[in-house]
């Protein structure tokens, strides 16, 4: 019987040893999901639109015959920003340049990850036109917006957010010349001005 109890007693020792061993801020963390310190940014909403920075015109090919390279001057008519805002919160570690990646890795396209306006300078524009038909002059970029909220990792058992805001950009310039009665990709700048014009 005093054996049994020495044995038991050196258990209940053990346990309680091993018990102690384990540091309460182990026992009380939850499981790690990110990298302690690290930030991200999540986008609550995201818009994609094409705009139209310059005047349209238009030109006539009256023969069937044949291929002809026309160029048409167009006057700029609208500038496009690339920026960001910030609301509430420390903006620390959610640069610019963060931002407008993780913008540009939601939407379509590529975009421009500078703060910076377009151009306001007329542009000119050259295509060959080889088929019959009334052709439109254009000049464009996609443009991308949306609302960002950034949260940074604590000890790496949960996200906590820092910073909220907007932000805008845009894309390249896309220019060219678009026929009344030719199919476009609905997702291209011809399709908008084919639908405008024609």
């Amino acid at each position: 019987m005093k054996k049994r109890m020495a044995i038991a007693t050196t258990a209940t020792g053990v346990l309680a040893a091993a018990l102690v061993a384990i540091p309460t801020s182990q026992a009380n963390a939850g499981p790690l999901i990110c990298d302690p310190g690290t930030r991200t940014v999540k986008w609550v909403s995201t818009d994609h639109s094409r705009v139209l920075t310059h005047d349209v015109k238009g030109y006539e090919k009256e023969y069937s015959g044949g291929s002809r390279k026309i160029t048409k001057t167009l006057s700029h008519t609208k500038t496009l920003s690339s920026g960001w805002t910030v609301s509430g919160g420390s903006s620390a570690g959610f640069s610019l340049g963060k931002v407008l990646a993780s913008l540009d890795a939601h939407v379509d396209g590529s975009y421009t990850h500078t703060k910076g306006s377009t151009t306001t300078k007329s542009l000119s524009v050259t295509d060959t036109l080889t088929n019959k038909g009334q052709y439109w002059f254009y000049v464009g970029r996609y443009k991308a917006s949306g609302y960002w909220v950034g949260y940074r990792c604590d000890r790496g058992t949960k996200w906590i957010e820092q910073a909220h805001g907007t932000a805008k950009t845009y894309a390249a310039i896309v220019d060219g010349a678009v026929r009344c009665g030719e199919s476009v990709s609905s997702k291209s700048i011809a399709y908008i001005v084919k639908k405008q014009y024609c």
